[in-house]
């Protein structure tokens, strides 16, 4: 119904979501109306009112204020804290419109606004009134949560259901709008962790199906309860030091407030997205200052459904901001900057990092001193920002650390997504320094990290690593899990020592303070004193002697907390004995424990996939067993040692000096139908040779010139750019009057480079998933390596599954091998996640690496999209020619699907036929030779020349052959060659 001038609109429950699209807030709008939390329903001219009831004392004032013009339209507000925006609606003003569609009746008409609502006269009357409410709310906040750590604390959680769940995450909401966000944040993250223990979701490593991670939820309380004593102590009139006030509470802080920072440099290290456990979207730059090396972030915050219709903030990736200027919030390290002035924006260049690595902590040491003095305050978060000056990377077990030039070592969080995007980022470079966030990680000092300073052929470079947030959003490690962790990575029996007593206290508080007795602390007080930790020791046996449970608590998250504070004494760094380790040659600032043999790469393989083996050992072993090869061997047979991506730079490295028989194999590698890895190691064996000097230089230089102008294939086209410049790089460094080198190459690069970097931006920031799509599809255009970081990072990190879909795609085209083991684990899935399998699928054929052909035949042997996957394995050339055959001789039945001979119809002739005719010479004179007839002659049919050939071998094999079966196979084999006899 239309409305009269100055009146409402009538609209029916079907229009709601034309003018309420956040589809949350209206749900959480009709539980609301559903519920009876609506009061005082009222109308008067075009302004909808009622009261709704909140956690606090008095109900928040919610008003619809209505308007035709230039649409109809209803414009929300509300009283309550999250309803800081007035373009939108919160879920009270949403339920407010879903009782003006459903029951206009009930609405009563006023001659004025109501007293107190949003806008009305008095209002201003009531800021006094609802400031006292306020801090009556967040007293009654804090209440409850000190009543629900000592019901926690005291009884344990057995006794824990589901309704009671939905109670705490009720209260987190209430608190959140109480403006405790740090207490709100906390409980969310406490109901979660009992939530999955309820429905034996998602627990810790080594811990049994259902099972509470015990060092996770003591933290959580542990947190709980101090922030509560401190907010108690607050609201009784202590004041907060302003760091405390933005961690704990939140402020709308005005310029006022904040300090100012004049004279900045900044680069933008990291860029981040992510969504908090109360629904804020949070989009962060993090930054390091040039001049200073403090580490600085800005950040976007909003709700979620504001999020979905707000320009995002810009990420400055690629950039220097030079004499910027700003203002900052008081926190902690990372500084949030409002910027008032972004200075003279420049492209990031190698003097910007070198000013990087002159501003980073020297060593590992110096780490860990900063990471101490930062967790004396038990309110700062876990975590701190640095930049530390890292050579190596030691690759054991499961587990890598970051080394200094001291041998000692800072450990990185045990995460197989962490250990392929590192992989990425490093491979042809050398590691400088490392930028990220260090904390403990049960009894390991940990660092995440964010970005690698690395430098390459081409000098130094900027690599992202990891998404930021990632640190906060994995726990602990649990039990015997991080027990074994850190005796394998070397932490010192005091710290494995103190976990294990933290742990267990951590397991008390599971199970609830009433059953604290002497003899569980006896035992756990002598380990404290064998630490000398005397003072911990008498506290801890002094708690069972309190008749109290309840009287035990703050004791005993005291105690917790104070051991946590030793144990980041005590965890210092682990040292690497350097002598015992030995270099991966695929990722020069890898290393690893020098293996005592060399495995061939069918059992690197086999270990790979059963998970005893990490790719940097794997890689060892590929180059030893390659380098123990013959030349004569590896250039015999190209195929398929060269579609191996982890062999490339032995094989490049052994071909460097054989001049002339180098350039020959790389031009059969090149022009034969082969796979992608194939032909990019072949670019690799061209720029080996030209830097290596001697005659073949110049027609090797002369190839790669034809492959970058002229190559189909992007990627091909891409590393032909970057050998091309890496070459004239070296020949500008080395010339002998010297020369521009590394400037050089840089100018002429500079406008490509500049037009990656705007677009990886728009990649990694754009709010729609059509803008993101057009940015990758544009970056895959200009086929540049230096887009391999966006696209790994659209693909593991971005919202939309069609964005990282075709982010898998633009990798696989530009030859990224890195990404093989992890597209080959999709293909694996196929069972789970067909979609992601599908996708793999593609893309392993895409890339032609020989690694993935195992999983993609064993999926075409199992019936899985069998033409999708026969067109992968026919993208390999002839490297797939051998397994595939020995697939469908294994399995006969496997030739009946077109699909299976139309790969061998695509193949070449040559090949099949070479191929199909040493098995029948190779098989002469067995048994089953004759029974393996039909089956070779049938795939043989595929070509003229393959069925002459094999019907012409098998004729010779068999026709002296007693028995009906070769007879039968021989009067086959010439009827397929023509030959038939007339019966007398």
């Amino acid at each position: 119904m239309s409305a009269a001038p100055g009146d409402v609109k009538r609209i029916g429950a079907g229009e709601l979501r034309a003018f309420i699209q956040d589809a949350g807030e209206l749900k959480k709008g009709t539980l609301l109306y559903d519920g009876g939390q609506l009061l005082n329903l009222a109308r008067h001219e075009n302004k909808l009112f009622c009261d709704a009831k909140g956690s606090g004392a008095s109900p928040y004032k919610v008003s619809l204020v209505y308007s035709d013009a230039p649409t109809p339209a209803f414009k929300g507000r509300c009283s309550c804290p999250a309803r800081t925006f007035n373009t939108a609606f919160c879920k009270h003003a949403a339920a407010l419109l879903v009782a003006w569609a459903r029951a206009p009746e009930s609405f009563a008409v006023s001659e004025a606004p109501p007293p107190g609502a949003p806008g009305g006269d008095t209002a201003r009357k009531s800021v006094k009134k609802g400031s006292a409410n306020a801090q009556a709310m967040m007293k009654s906040g804090v209440e409850q949560v000190g009543t629900l750590v000592r019901e926690l604390g005291v009884s344990g959680v057995a006794t824990i259901g589901g309704d009671r769940i939905e109670q705490m995450e009720k209260l987190a909401e209430a608190l959140r709008e109480n403006r405790l966000r740090r207490l709100s944040a906390r409980t969310l993250d406490l109901a979660a962790l009992l939530r999955g223990q309820a429905a034996g979701g998602r627990q810790a490593r080594g811990a049994p199906r259902g099972a509470l991670p015990a060092v996770a939820y003591a933290n959580v309380m542990a947190d709980l309860l101090l922030t509560a004593r401190k907010l108690e102590k607050h609201l009784a009139g202590e004041p907060l030091d302003d760091r405390h006030v933005e961690e704990l509470v939140g402020k709308t802080w005005k310029a006022s407030d904040r300090k100012p920072a004049e004279g900045l440099t900044l680069i933008e290290y990291a860029f981040s997205t992510r969504t908090t456990s109360d629904d804020f979207v949070i989009r962060e730059s993090r930054f390091i200052d040039l001049e200073s090396g403090r580490h600085f972030s800005e950040k976007q915050i909003l709700p979620v459904f504001l999020a979905k219709r707000t320009d995002p903030k810009r990420s400055f990736a690629g950039e220097v901001l030079a004499g910027a200027r700003a203002t900052t919030y008081p926190g902690y390290p990372p500084l949030r900057v409002d910027f008032s002035d972004l200075g003279d924006k420049r492209p990031l260049d190698a003097g910007a990092l070198e000013s990087v690595l002159a501003r980073a902590l020297p060593d590992v040491g110096a780490a860990l001193a900063a990471l101490q003095e930062h967790r004396k305050d038990v309110f700062a978060p876990d975590l701190v920002p640095v930049a530390v000056l890292t050579d190596t990377l030691f690759a054991r077990g499961a587990r890598l650390a970051a080394v200094d030039d001291k041998g000692e070592a800072l450990h990185l969080p045990d995460d197989p997504a962490l250990e392929e995007r590192l992989a990425g980022s490093l491979r042809d470079a050398r590691l400088r320094a490392l930028l990220g966030d260090v904390g403990i990680d049960a009894a390991l000092p940990t660092l995440w990290p964010l970005a690698a300073v690395v430098e390459g052929p081409l000098g130094l470079e900027l690599r992202p690593v990891f998404e930021q947030g990632s640190a906060a959003r994995g726990g602990p490690l649990e039990g015997s899990a991080w027990n074994a962790a850190a005796r394998e990575a070397g932490a010192s029996p005091a710290a494995i020592a103190l976990g294990e007593v933290r742990e267990e206290l951590a397991e008390a508080l599971v199970t609830g303070l009433t059953g604290l007795g002497a003899r569980a602390t006896d035992p756990l007080a002598a380990r404290l004193r064998d630490l000398r930790l005397e003072k911990q020791a008498a506290l801890l046996q002094a708690l069972p002697q309190r008749p109290e449970p309840a009287d035990r608590l703050d004791d005993f998250i005291k105690l917790y907390q104070v051991l946590e504070m030793a144990l980041v004494r005590l965890a210092g760094a682990t040292q690497i004995d350097r002598a015992s380790t030995e270099r991966v040659p695929t990722y020069e600032s890898v290393a690893v424990a020098r293996p005592d043999e060399t495995l061939s790469p069918d059992e690197v393989a086999r270990r790979r996939a059963a998970g005893a083996m990490n790719r940097y050992v794997a890689a060892v072993h590929h180059a030893r067993y390659y380098a123990s090869l013959p030349a004569s061997e590896l250039v015999a047979s190209i195929f398929p040692i060269w579609a191996d991506g982890t062999a490339t730079p032995t094989i490049a490295r052994t071909f460097a000096p054989l001049g002339a028989e180098a350039i020959a194999a790389a031009e059969k590698a090149l022009t034969v139908k082969a796979g992608r890895v194939a032909k990019l190691t072949a670019v690799r064996v061209l720029q080996a040779v030209v830097l290596h000097g001697g005659p073949a230089r110049a027609e090797a230089t002369a190839m790669l010139g034809k492959v970058a102008e002229h190559a189909k294939d992007a990627g091909l086209r891409a590393l032909a750019r970057d050998a091309l410049d890496v070459i004239d790089v070296t020949q500008l460094t080395h010339a002998p009057s010297g020369g521009p080198g590394n400037d050089a190459v840089r100018a002429r690069r500079a406008a490509r480079l500049g037009r990656v970097h705007e677009l990886a931006k728009t990649l990694g920031a754009a709010p729609t998933k059509e803008e993101r799509l057009e940015a990758l599809k544009a970056l895959s255009e200009l086929g540049d390596l230096s887009a391999l970081p966006a696209f790994r990072r659209a693909f593991y990190a971005d919202a939309s599954r069609e964005v990282r879909e075709e982010a898998a795609y633009a990798l696989a085209q530009l030859g990224d091998v890195e990404m093989v083991e992890t597209f080959v684990r999709m293909l694996a899935s196929r069972g789970v996640d067909e979609r992601e399998a599908k996708i793999a699928a593609y893309a392993l054929g895409f890339l032609g690496d020989v690694r993935g052909l195992s999983e993609l035949l064993s999926a075409y042997a199992d019936g899985y999209k069998p033409g999708i996957v026969a067109d992968a394995i026919r993208a390999f050339g002839p490297v797939a020619l051998t397994p595939l055959v020995d697939l469908i001789e294994a399995r006969p039945e496997l030739a009946k699907r077109a699909a299976a001979l139309d790969a061998l119809k695509k193949m070449d002739d040559t090949a099949v036929a070479a191929c199909l005719v040493e098995r029948i010479e190779a098989r002469r004179g067995d048994a089953d030779l004759a029974d393996k007839a039909p089956l070779y002659l049938k795939l043989a049919d595929v070509h003229a020349h393959s069925r002459r050939e094999v019907a012409t071998a098998l004729i010779s094999a068999l026709s002296s052959a007693p028995g009906k079966e070769a007879q039968a196979a021989v009067k086959a084999a010439q009827k397929a060659l023509g030959v038939v006899k007339r019966s007398k």
